[in-house]
């Protein structure tokens, strides 16, 4: 059990580290957004609490992400002062009631409550002051077409079929613009889809860059690419394309079906979600996620295009339709500032 260490502290928010880069970075973005002092606080394996604590006199607010949720929970059981937990994505197992603000990613399936918060996009890029995604005139911007290329994952297949696929849609989508082509990879692209794209290279003409640590043109590209293709797998890759303001392609993947998530589209077409969602709020039963549904809705309401098999001449000059909302942290933002802590202030 975690104790508390005689060490004082005036963090008033404490980020719980899960030691994954795109978690920490959306927590870091919210904790930024509020502008308190804040203090990171790294969890050992499994999620756990680390053996001593710094002193938790000034703590009003927990950060968690994902797994993190139950240290959270533990470490409020320390603290004198309850602070407010504030969870970022989906909550594993725990009931609603005993979080203050639960903020759902859009690729989430979970159940609406009054203290549930649903983004559009993942906090990626996010700005409190900016409620609007940018109208970006392409024609002033010079990096070309851009592919924004993901991995296989737990939800999503992604083979040398599928790759060869995507860039031969990408290739001609940067001829109809008479740009370059460029491929960047991300952190979780396996060795063996590198090799698909060196292959591949040798027949459609493009550039690649691979991902390493310290050497990556990706914040380059957001500032100066005319369009993106990202691959399905990725809500942050694909938030931080949309939030550049020029068009974004998505090109989706093949969804991998486990048992449970069968069993799950089955209890929803026997009328039982209701049923399914109370489950969830009380924390009996887990929920999942549905990419899908989440690229439906960012299609429909034009802030991306999904890739078809067969998409016209015409069709690939798509441009979207502004002006497009984008106040997810403004909504984060005023929710936390409802929390009694905060009211309190």
């Amino acid at each position: 059990m975690a104790e508390v260490a005689p060490v004082s502290d005036t963090s008033e928010i404490w980020i719980l580290d899960t030691h994954r880069a795109g978690e920490m970075a959306q927590c870091r973005a919210l904790a930024g957004m509020l502008g308190l002092p804040c203090q990171i606080i790294p969890l050992e394996a499994n999620f756990r609490l680390p053996e001593q604590i710094p002193n938790t006199q000034n703590l009003r607010l927990i950060l968690s992400f994902g797994n993190a949720v139950q240290a959270a929970l533990a470490l409020r059981a320390h603290c004198k002062s309850m602070p407010a937990i504030v969870q970022l994505g989906r909550p594993s197992h725990v009931p609603v009631a005993d979080l203050d603000l639960i903020i759902i990613l859009p690729q989430d399936d979970y159940p609406a409550a009054s203290n549930v918060v649903r983004l559009r996009f993942p906090l990626n890029g996010a700005n409190k002051s900016q409620t609007f995604i940018p109208q970006i005139d392409p024609s002033t911007r010079h990096g070309g077409t851009i592919v924004l290329y993901g991995a296989p994952s737990r939800q999503f297949f992604l083979d040398k079929q599928d790759t060869y696929k995507l860039l031969r849609f990408s290739h001609e989508l940067a001829q109809a613009h008479h740009e370059p082509l460029h491929v960047l990879t991300s952190p979780r692209t396996p060795v063996e889809a590198e090799g698909w794209l060196e292959d591949i290279s040798k027949t459609i003409p493009m550039q690649i860059y691979t991902f390493r640590k310290g050497v990556n043109p990706f914040q380059k590209f957001l500032r100066e690419a005319g369009r993106f293709v990202v691959t399905g797998d990725s809500a942050s890759m694909l938030a931080d394309a949309c939030r550049t303001g020029v068009p974004v392609w998505l090109f989706p993947l093949r969804p991998k079906h486990s048992f449970m998530t069968r069993l799950q589209a089955s209890v929803d077409r026997w009328g039982l979600q209701n049923i399914r969602n109370g489950f969830v709020r009380r924390g009996w039963l887990g929920s999942g996620t549905c990419f899908d549904k989440w690229h439906s809705t960012l299609a429909k309401q034009n802030y991306i295009h999904l890739v078809t098999p067969q998409v016209s001449a015409q069709m690939l000059r798509w441009q979207p339709d502004a002006p497009r909302r984008d106040d997810d942290m403004q909504k984060c933002y005023e929710s936390i500032m409802k929390l009694p802590l905060f009211i309190a202030r």
